[in-house]
């Protein structure tokens, strides 16, 4: 039996009517209606497909019996998924296209019972409206990227509408007045086609007759017809959103009722790119049609785009319109094939499925190893796949994905036209004949060539030798498949594991499974080692074995830059033992970057160094050190000798790298240095021969790199990790090795940690530092004395005399206690707050648990305490607190003394200051106790307490008294500069001086109130005298202005109106009752400025006149005279007679300008 046999359509008598390609439009062209037809009866509605359509068709029912506007539809799926041909089915099964023999869409394509119901549904609701209509096109088809126009011209085509806005408006004019039939009677009689004609329409003399013979009173000739339809009509580059919706009601409703309206936007996403305006504009354009009133709820929009919605910034936007979505998927490609080109008679099913089980080994050892090697799962679909084998279908899909830059062979259409050309390739063979895998070579190599993935060099000679004898046949094939297989990515992530081996060569070009398999797989690798001697390929050891890769001359000399790299790097090994080195080191570190060490509940972070030297550290017994040990620098017995022999207290981790697969390690990190090298000798080449060398050595890159990984695991699986004295610590990786060892190290080195191990120390050192009491510690649950606390008494004995805080932190961080910091720092503050440590910064000034700031408590000296106070003085110091203002509750008094300190240095700067002021009182008592601390300062406070209270009182009352004289100096020294230039300003300035010579701010009586009276009467006389004169000066001058015969022709509002905008109207009143009234008037209104307003009355009021003397002059008349031209002199005379009479009439009135 024949493959041609085992199909239902013999593919060499079955075509593609379409070519695959599914172009949504309305076109009904006879052998558009062909192809229509053959893609109704191939259209294969299940899957994803029959979900969409019962989906589309149930939401527009749906909403169509609701008061709710239709949501948009949305058809996305990946480059050829068959979008377009799921919209164009449903756009030709949405109004049951007819054809010429009377069948109609529905009854062609085979289709679900619920899709039937739905579209029985939709022909029963459109008898209650105005009928079915579907309209289809792209928008990016005309009207320049305008989308209103573009939708428009799409709907117009549909409605048998020309397409250009103005010409369809001028149409359906013709259908409302009745015209239509008699003008395209009258074009058709004059021999000439409607719709070219329809195109001239501005200059067309048939229509313009036509219309006059239909309408005589439209225009008074066919001229007067051409500029009324240019008028009318005229051609517009955009038109406003009612101006669309009223097309598109105008263009298909029939008889006043809406149809029912499909409307499909094939490829959006393409029209609407990164263009943010085009995504606004069809959100926009679809919005307003889908809300608008004309057309209820019965338009439905359909577009289509490769990215969901939510996948692309730019169509977010869309998502509220088109809320109903439809993904069709990979596997609804593979049912379309199936059916349409694959698709097997029953009666040969049973003879195709044992030929298949009885080469079922050959099969399965294909690609083995692979990720795309065969499984179990692949019988389920092998019959429905033959004559493509599975594994060849995923190898075909891995190669595509790197190699089909532009996604067309990817397309759904292609992925038909390619399984089609391999049914009709392999129809005429014995059942058993398979579709090779270089069989896709043949389908994509031009396309390949023309977008630059294969040079024009390799393409040349697999063209080449296909033309020779069955050898170099044979070469062909094999250099075709070792190109695309040289494409696919070597990355761990995408490897799939296929490599151009002689053994995966032949698997791939195996076609007949019933014969000749071995002869073939026998000829395979003499052919590659012809190609190899003619330079057309080059072998490769790899860990795959043997492996071929393209060879070029631009290659052949990448090819030599790395044999000599190899050949320098052999000959100096020392290169290669660092790289080995390096390599070991860094997988060291980033298992010792994955451990993370903490001790107790404190989590005090332990940091673990590591050593790669050849003795340990001289602080070994400081630190936790990690000896990292290689066999290629001792062996494993010193090793052993090493850990055991050292102290068992030792905190130091040893780990040793046995030395396995030296050789082997050695090659392959020559391998990958010298393709390393080689990448970075030859650089980024220009030419597409020497793009694919530099691929080519990244592969050999990776490859190397992949080998010296898994070299590296299996040393590192022999890692050993010991502590000192020779215990080895076990797990399930060397991280977890090396982190069992250093717990044990960790709990070695900081023996006496668990001392401070309390996560409760930071509350102590908030309690210290906010209530300063001896209740620190209780945070601790401890309620004892602070200095007979474990770890107080240990920082206590280690202070003595006096310590810095620096010296007291690095003591109790580091071995053996490594205590955590706020262990430290709140014993501290706890000891100091307490009153057992006094603690004063870099200047010996006392400090505070209040005052003593954390961050520089390593600057800061602690010393014991040696002064006791009683409970009684306490006592006394809190009622001396209280008694001056200083709030203080029990067990507070220490804490509060800084307050004291603060209050009375206030106090006492209050109390005196610069001249004039007294010189600030003796403050040498508050000096001493602000320089003590802790007990000393209390035991001075308490010596003096019986001073303090008057002292504090008295500069209190000082500084009040002063501030109460420090204003009225301020309003002297106002009055000083007020007064300056008059008489007695000198004596005044006399006067000021001294007071502030002799420091007489506070004498008694004050020397301020005399000057300050005295003052003030003698610049409210000076202010007084100059608003006299003003007022004289102004009486002067507003008489002699009443008495000028123009001012008296003026209306009272006019001259009230004139003396305002010169403020002349009446002069400011001047209130001078206080002191504040006196200064206030001074400020706004010098003396001197009292003068010129006095002087500029005169001018101010004589403009005032002036004004009045303009105003009663006529008014200038401008005239214009008329414009005209003269071709006799008579006409020249009778327009000078008419501008004289106009003229003269305007003079009576008064002056005319012309």
């Amino acid at each position: 039996m024949l493959n041609r046999d085992i199909y239902q359509l013999d593919p060499l008598q079955n075509r593609l009517a379409n070519n695959g390609v599914a172009e949504v439009k309305d076109d009904l062209s006879v052998q558009a209606l062909n192809t229509l037809r053959y893609e109704l009866e191939t259209f294969v509605c299940d899957g994803e497909y029959a979900k969409g359509m019962d989906l589309i068709l149930g939401s527009y029912l749906r909403n169509l019996t609701t008061d709710h506007e239709q949501p948009g539809v949305w058809i996305s799926g990946f480059f050829g998924s068959g979008k377009s041909h799921l919209a164009k089915m449903l756009r030709t099964l949405w109004v049951d296209q007819r054809f010429p023999d009377g069948v109609s869409a529905r009854h062609i394509a085979r289709l679900p019972e619920s899709v039937s119901d739905h579209l029985k549904e939709l022909s029963n609701q459109a008898q209650r409206y105005g009928g079915l209509h579907a309209a289809s096109g792209t928008l990016g088809a005309g009207a320049n990227n305008n989308v209103r126009l573009a939708l428009l011209g799409i709907l117009f085509k549909s409605a048998g509408l020309p397409e250009q806005y103005h010409l369809a408006r001028f149409v359906l004019w013709l259908k409302h007045k009745g015209y239509l039939d008699l003008v395209r009677q009258r074009v058709e009689e004059e021999g000439e086609n409607w719709e070219r004609e329809l195109d001239d329409l501005f200059v067309s003399p048939i229509i313009a007759r036509a219309l006059l013979e239909s309408d005589p009173t439209l225009a008074g000739d066919v001229k007067g017809v051409r500029v009324l339809l240019k008028e009318q009509f005229p051609q517009v580059t955009d038109v406003t959103n009612e101006q669309m919706v009223k097309a598109i009601y105008d263009a298909l409703q029939r008889d006043g009722k809406f149809p029912l309206s499909l409307i499909v936007l094939d490829e959006v996403q393409q029209y609407v790119g990164t263009d943010a305006e085009r995504a606004y504009l069809v959100q926009e354009v679809v919005e307003t049609c889908c809300k608008h009133k004309a057309f209820g709820n019965r338009l439905l929009f359909v577009a289509t785009g490769q990215n969901a919605l939510s996948g692309m910034p730019n169509l977010q936007r869309l998502m509220g319109r088109f809320q109903v979505t439809v993904m069709l998927k990979d596997t609804d490609v593979e049912s379309v094939i199936r059916k349409v080109i694959l698709q097997k008679k029953e009666s040969a099913r049973a003879e195709l499925q044992a030929v298949l089980t009885r080469q079922l080994g050959e099969i399965s050892r294909h690609l083995r190893g692979t990720k795309v090697e065969y499984h179990q799962d692949d019988e389920k679909v092998m019959l429905a796949d033959y004559p493509v084998l599975p594994v060849r279908r995923r190898f075909w899909e891995r190669v595509l994905r790197i190699v089909d830059t532009t996604g067309t062979v990817s397309q759904l259409r292609n992925q038909l036209k390619v399984i089609h050309e391999a049914a009709k390739a392999t129809a005429e063979y014995e059942l058993g004949h398979v579709v090779p895998g270089d069989f896709i070579y043949g389908q994509i190599a031009p396309n390949l060539l023309q977008t630059g993935v294969i040079s024009r060099e390799s393409y040349d000679n697999i063209a080449h030798l296909s033309a020779g004898d069955a050898d170099q046949q044979l070469q062909s094939r094999l250099l075709a498949l070792i190109l695309l297989i040289g494409k696919l990515p070597t990355d761990p992530v995408a490897d799939c594991g296929v490599r151009a081996t002689a053994e995966m060569l032949s698997d791939l070009l195996v076609e007949d499974l019933n014969h000749g398999k071995d002869e073939l797989r026998a000829r395979v690798p003499g052919q590659l080692e012809a190609l190899a001697r003619h330079g057309h390929v080059m072998a490769m050891q790899t860990a795959a074995g043997v492996e071929y890769r393209l060879q070029t001359q631009e290659s052949a000399q990448w090819y030599d830059t790395f044999r000599q790299q190899e050949a320098d790097l052999r000959g100096n090994l020392q290169r290669v033992d660092n790289q080995r080195v390096d390599l070991l080191h860094a997988f060291i570190k980033k298992q010792l970057g994955q451990v993370r060490l903490s001790q107790g509940v404190s989590n005090v972070a332990r940091p673990i160094t590591p050593c790669f030297d050849s003795e340990l550290p001289k602080d070994a017994a400081q630190k936790i050190y990690l000896w990292v040990q290689d066999g290629w620098s001792t062996s494993e017995a010193s090793f052993h000798a090493e850990a055991r022999g050292a102290n068992p207290d030792l905190p130091t981790i040893y780990l040793f790298i046995p030395a396995r697969n030296r050789s082997e390690l050695t090659n392959a990190i020559i391998a990958q240095k010298a393709a390393d090298l080689t990448l970075e000798l030859r650089g980024v080449p220009s030419t597409e021969a020497g793009t694919d060398a530099r691929k080519a050595m990244e592969t050999r890159l990776r490859d190397a790199d992949k080998q010296v990984e898994l070299l590296l695991k299996e040393i590192l699986a022999g890692v050993q990790v010991l502590q000192a004295g020779g215990a080895e610590a076990q797990g399930t990786s060397v991280a977890a090795c090396i982190e069992k060892a250093a717990q044990a190290s960790m709990v070695r080195l900081f023996r006496e940690f668990d001392l401070a191990d309390n996560v409760h120390w930071g509350k102590v050192y908030d309690r210290a530092r906010k209530d300063g009491g001896q209740n620190a510690l209780e945070a601790l649950g401890y309620n004892g004395e602070p200095e007979k606390q474990p770890v107080c008494a240990a920082i206590l004995k280690f202070i003595g005399a006096a310590k810095k805080g620096s010296e007291i932190r690095d003591t109790f961080s580091a071995a053996p206690y490594g205590w955590p910091q706020d262990a430290i720092d709140g014993a501290l503050f706890a000891l100091v707050a307490a009153g057992v440590l006094r603690a004063s910064d870099s200047a010996d000034k006392p400090l505070g648990a209040q005052s003593l700031d954390r961050q520089k408590l390593t600057q800061t000296t602690f010393r014991p305490e040696t002064i006791t106070i009683r409970p009684v003085d306490l006592i006394k110091v809190r009622g001396l607190l209280n008694a001056v203002g200083v709030t203080c509750q029990p067990n507070e008094e220490q804490q509060k003394l800084p307050e004291l300190i603060s209050l009375a240095r206030t106090l006492h700067n209050a109390a005196g200051g610069d001249a004039p002021a007294p010189a600030r009182p003796d403050a040498s008592l508050i000096d001493a106790i602000a320089k003590e601390s802790g007990n000393s300062q209390l035991k001075l406070v308490i010596d003096h307490k019986d001073e303090l209270k008057p002292l504090l009182d008295a500069w209190r009352a000082q500084g009040d008294k002063l501030q109460q004289r420090r204003n009225d100096w301020q309003l002297l020294q106002t009055l000083l500069r007020l007064s300056k230039g008059l008489a007695f300003h000198d004596k005044l300035h006399t006067e000021v001086e001294a007071i502030k010579a002799n420091r007489s701010l506070l004498a008694e009586p004050s020397p301020l109130e005399s000057l300050i009276d005295s003052t003030i009467g003698q610049l409210r006389e000076a202010i007084n005298h100059h608003v006299k004169a003003c007022q004289t000066e102004y009486g002067l001058r507003l008489n002699e202005l009443e008495a000028d015969s123009h001012w008296q022709q003026l209306d009272a509002a006019r001259r009230q109106l004139i003396l305002e905008r010169r403020q002349l109207a009446e002069l400011p009143a001047v209130s001078l009752a206080s002191r504040e009234d006196v200064i206030d008037s001074l400020e706004s209104c010098s003396l001197e400025q009292w003068s010129d307003r006095t002087a500029s009355l005169a001018a101010r009021f004589e403009s005032a006149r002036q004004e009045a003397v303009k105003l009663l002059q006529p008014q200038v008349q401008h005239v214009a005279l008329p414009k005209r031209t003269f071709e006799n002199e008579a006409q020249l005379r009778q327009w000078l007679a008419e501008v004289e009479a106009s003229l003269l009439a305007k003079l009576a009135e008064g002056p005319v300008m012309v």
